[in-house]
């Protein structure tokens, strides 16, 4: 059975979708099969996966311009008489091992169904397929092609689409970028997020007969991402460098705390071997025992992965020279693709030991 995890915050610009891209590869490496979702309908997920030409194509051709979540749900969300069914999904170019479940713009228009339907628990019979559609179709996807993990990335906001996300998955992750806004926001999602959870749990039997009911699941918290910082000397800019603290700070005096009243945390014996087990590996200044890492700015290189169809931490020489990247600057660009290799490598051996099962609290 995959294990699904949520990457969300609900202040926008924090590099969800890139992080999203980069641990779903980086999982693949560890040979696993991997989904990413796209529930965000700016689609920026799949167009990074697919690539941007293949991504146009896809929308336009026949065969493919319908294999995306919003109209693989149509037929729940406008009564027609037809059940859902899985599909095939593309893969990621240049990784065969990375399947993608395209978004799709108009899936916003669906807010007010979900959000009536939610606010109803399950009283009206005509709603009551909503909230389960989508945790359905995504596992109609995960065992049609075995996939071990899969990546929901959501949008920044609040609303029922990304609550019903965030109720589909297992575990979550929360990116964060060294800014006011950033603190700000760790500091009111937990409620949110706790909130969501303890809907779905006390409304679990009220969904139960239906055709898809809720899937029954405690989200857990697996860590942040301290992401889009400029660094120097190979640490966070003095600036940024005292803001992630402050975030540091914030979790886990606040954000953990509140998460574990609602039974969505790990054993803290968990978070500490993760966080010692890369504490040598990472730049000194990476000290949150709930920081899966710190991610400083991919700069002239997103430009390169992105005409390489590649991810950062593998670009080659071949990909910066047909970027025109040559001489000190190349070297100095190896030398980063090779950080942020390792960088991807400690937060995907987070997750791995994190999404263990001997991690959850009994």
């Amino acid at each position: 059975m995959s294990k699904r995890i949520a990457i969300f915050n609900h202040k926008g610009g924090t590099g969800k979708t890139i992080s999203a891209y980069h641990i779903g590869w980086k999982l693949t490496e560890h040979e696993h099969k991997v989904l990413l979702v796209d529930g965000d309908s700016q689609v920026n997920l799949t167009a990074l996966a697919l690539g941007f030409d293949r991504f146009d194509t896809y929308y336009e051709d026949d065969a493919t311009k319908l294999r995306n979540i919003k109209d693989a749900v149509a037929p729940v969300f406008e009564g027609r008489p037809a059940a859902l069914e899985g599909f095939d999904c593309p893969t990621a170019e240049n990784n065969k091992s990375l399947f993608v479940l395209p978004g799709h713009p108009d899936l916003a228009g669906y807010e007010g169904q979900i959000s009536l339907a939610q606010e109803t628990m399950g009283s009206l019979s005509v709603l009551k397929n909503l909230p389960g559609a989508l945790h359905a179709l995504i596992g109609m996807v995960e065992e049609r092609h075995e996939i071990d993990y899969t990546i929901i990335d959501l949008n920044p906001g609040l609303g029922a689409i990304n609550q019903n996300f965030f109720m589909a998955s297992d575990a979550f992750i929360v990116p964060t970028n060294p800014d006011p806004f950033s603190l700000m926001a760790v500091g009111t999602l937990a409620s949110h997020l706790t909130r969501w959870s303890e809907w779905k749990q006390a409304n679990l039997a009220k969904f139960a007969d239906a055709d898809y009911p809720l899937y029954a699941s405690v989200p857990v918290f697996l860590g942040t991402l301290n992401s889009r910082f400029n660094k120097h000397a190979s640490k966070a800019a003095k600036k940024y460098d005292e803001r992630i603290a402050k975030i540091d700070t914030k979790v886990e005096s606040s954000f953990v705390p509140e998460l574990d009243g609602a039974r969505m945390v790990l054993k803290d014996e968990c978070y500490k071997k993760a966080f010692n087990d890369w504490a040598n590996k990472l730049t000194k200044d990476n000290k949150g025992k709930y920081a899966l890492a710190r991610i400083p700015d991919f700069q002239s290189l997103i430009h390169t992965s992105n005409i390489s169809n590649l991810p950062i931490f593998l670009l080659d020489e071949k990909a910066l020279k047909a970027d025109d990247i040559v001489g000190v600057v190349k070297e100095k660009a190896l030398e980063n693709i090779k950080d942020f290799n390792t960088i991807y490598e400690a937060i995907v051996s987070k997750v791995e030991l994190l999404t263990d099962d001997d991690c959850c609290k009994d």
